[in-house]
């Protein structure tokens, strides 16, 4: 089988449709067609579900060869850069991901200032939540993602550590405290923005031993926000995350400190790309002696 048979059964894959992919590869519907019988006939097994109501689905063996077809077009984009700095050139792709903070926070300064050093070379970036960026480092859909640590059987660069804060409505009775800790919270009407959070603040309830009382969970910042201005519960949110979204609420530490690590995770240091590691170092010089997120 060939690079551009792989390339279009990937395509394929992450599309569930042959005309897409046609189309992002420009490419004729038959070609498409050809390419993946081709490569079914070679392993001879059906890879790709054709159903008339569901369009293209993957077949089991189909998305365990889908992880292996990208690791194989990952290698050859790290071919090509290794050959492009024998050169002099600075060339080729980087397909990283973040959860949507990490994404506004983290990104565009790590991108700026390679840019001003490698102008030609890409990022495809991939916004999910904190889960979906480690489940695609796990499935070789991104070679690279800023996540919410620990990241099990990844290799992880630690970069900083995020406060949990609390969003206070008008009026809340607990806006008269000089502190508030985590036992004032008992019984609180709560709200959480799901995102990869969870585990750190049910952790710290429970060992505080105080009751997290979630009465409504929400899937952006935006939301929770609203939620907290209409007097629905107290919000908790990262820092991070709460930073991105202009407002107008009491914000509040809370003791002791929840907080998450944030870092970068990869398959693999020692098989990262020299884009990668040019975005690692990049990152690391940027925020790696920064100081913990916290309110201000």
């Amino acid at each position: 089988m060939t690079i551009t048979q792989i390339m279009t059964f990937v395509r394929v894959a992450e599309t569930l449709s042959f005309t897409q992919a046609a189309h992002e590869l420009h490419m004729t519907q038959p070609a498409v067609s050809h390419a993946i019988a081709s490569i079914e006939n070679e392993l001879d097994t059906l890879l790709l579900l054709r159903d008339r109501k569901k369009g293209v689905l993957l077949t089991e063996i189909g998305e365990q060869v889908l992880v292996q077809f990208r690791t194989i077009l990952h290698s050859m984009e790290k071919v090509q850069q290794q050959v492009a700095a024998v050169k002099g050139l600075d060339v080729g792709t980087i397909c990283v991901g973040a959860f949507p903070s990490a994404s506004a926070y983290f990104l565009p300064p790590i991108i700026q200032k390679i840019k001003q050093n490698y102008p030609n070379l890409i990022f495809d970036l991939h916004e999910g939540s904190a889960n979906d960026v480690k489940e695609w480092i796990y499935t070789r859909k991104i070679e690279v993602g800023i996540v919410l640590l620990p990241a099990p059987d990844l290799d992880v660069i630690p970069l900083c550590e995020n406060d949990m804060v609390l969003l206070l409505p008008d009026n809340h009775p607990l806006q008269q405290e000089a502190h508030i800790t985590v036992q004032h919270l008992h019984g609180e009407d709560m709200i959480l923005c799901k995102g990869g959070h969870e585990t750190a603040i049910i952790e710290a309830f429970d060992q505080e031993k105080s009751h997290l009382k979630i009465t409504f969970t929400t899937h952006n910042v935006s939301a929770l926000i609203n939620m907290v201005r209409q007097g629905l519960g107290i919000g908790i949110v990262s820092n991070l995350a709460l930073s991105m979204h202009p407002h107008h609420l009491d914000v509040r530490e809370v003791t002791p400190r929840i907080t998450s690590q944030i870092g970068i995770a990869i398959p693999s240091v020692s098989q990262a790309s020299l884009a990668v590691q040019l975005l690692i170092k990049t990152a690391q010089e940027l925020f790696l002696e920064s100081p913990v997120l916290t309110s201000s």
